[in-house]
């Protein structure tokens, strides 16, 4: 009987062992291959840059129309404008001009963030103003180049119920234009737009085959809705990037930063004067109204700038909502300020080309009084600062504090 028994279980370890031996064929078998990546066919570097070179061409000229209206009869109708067929394919031109499904989209009225667009203007980089277009190839269609490139630029917009009170709109759901365009609702936003483009390359000759916005909706009717946006994106409205050699790359919006941005600093460099003892006064003056505020401050040079040559802040009516007295950073446990230093300013998400938001903070070197001991901390400000270009020149229309502590003793 033991002999019996040592066989079978000597059987049992023999099948387990030979389990074990085919074990990592049958794991190797059921691994799958690992996926074959399908290369970008390639072109050569020539192409590549007449096709850059072309796309830029065309999307220039397509976006420095002074209105979108001039293109709306083109969009209805699908004729294309006469200005931009000499970079269409022959067969486009043949078998889509007049037709309104044609795949040459142009610029519309688009909606984004409550705001209508009725021009676009191209964003130029650089000393030389070169248009901020980027085209980058992605593939081939048989024959065919595929390209996809994004267009900077800085538009004129309407609150969407301004635009509506102006604008007709029509069965397919492009506007007509009505009434004249008021300019002071109007806005400036800098929107990145966004086109899927199909080139024919013949013997070297490269022309548009197609050229539409990507992600679009089929049917003339559900692209030209105003809020079919997705082929665009808001941008903030100064790109304030800088090159290697420590330059803005695009000059203009760093200059008109720099300008913007010395007044808001120049106005919290001046509050340090505003002591104990003259907020104390202030407080009076306050109640008092405008004049007597007016008058202090000017005696103060808070209002001026540090050369004493041009105004920071405008002093209405309205002086205690634009300027909250509790918005002044010395608080009443403070004895005064000593310095501020490392002041930074951001433009706020918000801002446009007249809505001038900015972030602006700071940190106060701040002599405190507890009992009979004066005590130094150091403070840090968070404060919204809105500027305003009404009265010929950048001066800051609001300012409100967001926040205040301490950083350290």
């Amino acid at each position: 009987m033991r002999k019996i028994f040592c066989v079978f279980v000597s059987i049992i370890l023999l099948l387990v062992a030979a389990g074990c031996k085919k074990q990592p064929e049958n794991s190797v078998a059921t691994q799958q291959a690992p996926p074959q990546t399908v290369p970008v066919a390639a072109i050569s570097p020539e192409v590549d840059e007449a096709a850059k070179k072309l796309l830029t061409e065309y999307f220039s000229l397509l976006y420095t129309a002074p209105s979108v209206d001039v293109y709306t009869e083109s969009s209805r109708t699908g004729k294309l404008p006469d200005s931009i067929t000499q970079f269409i394919s022959e067969r486009t031109l043949q078998e889509g001009n007049g037709n309104p499904e044609i795949g040459i989209h142009l610029p519309r009225h688009i909606s984004i963030n409550g705001m209508s667009i009725t021009g676009y203007d191209l964003v130029l980089v650089g000393e030389q103003g070169v248009p901020d277009i980027t085209s980058g190839f992605v593939g081939m269609n048989g024959e065919n180049l595929l390209y996809f490139c994004k267009i900077l630029t800085k538009v004129n917009a309407l609150p969407d119920d301004i635009f509506l009170e102006c604008y007709e709109q029509q069965d397919d759901n492009s506007f007509i234009r009505r009434k004249e365009l008021p300019n002071a609702q109007m806005d400036g936003m800098r929107v990145e737009v966004r086109y899927d483009v199909e080139l024919e390359n013949n013997s070297g000759d490269l022309k548009i085959y197609r050229a539409i916005e990507s992600n679009f909706k089929p049917g003339l009717k559900n692209r030209l809705f105003i809020l079919n946006n997705e082929s665009i994106t808001r941008l903030p409205y100064l790109d304030l990037t800088k090159t290697s050699d420590d330059t803005y790359l695009y000059p203009e919006e760093g200059e008109l930063y720099e300008k913007e941005k010395a007044v808001i600093e120049n106005y919290f460099m001046n509050l340090p004067v505003l002591d104990r003892e003259r907020m104390n006064l202030l407080s009076h003056k306050w109640d008092q109204g405008l004049q007597g505020v007016k008058e202090y401050w000017d005696t103060l040079k808070i209002t001026k700038n540090s050369e004493g040559t041009a105004d920071l802040i405008h002093l209405d009516q309205n002086f205690a909502v634009n300027y909250p007295y509790d918005s002044l950073p010395l608080r009443f446990d403070m004895e005064k300020i000593k310095g501020i230093q490392n002041v930074v300013v951001t433009p706020h998400p918000a801002y446009s080309e007249k809505i001038k938001w900015y972030f602006a903070s700071f940190e106060a070197q701040v002599q405190k009084t507890n009992g009979i001991t004066d005590e130094d901390y150091i403070y840090r400000y968070d404060y919204l600062v809105k500027l305003s270009t009404e009265f010929g020149s950048v001066i800051i229309e609001k300012v409100k504090l967001n926040e205040y502590h301490i950083v350290h003793q």
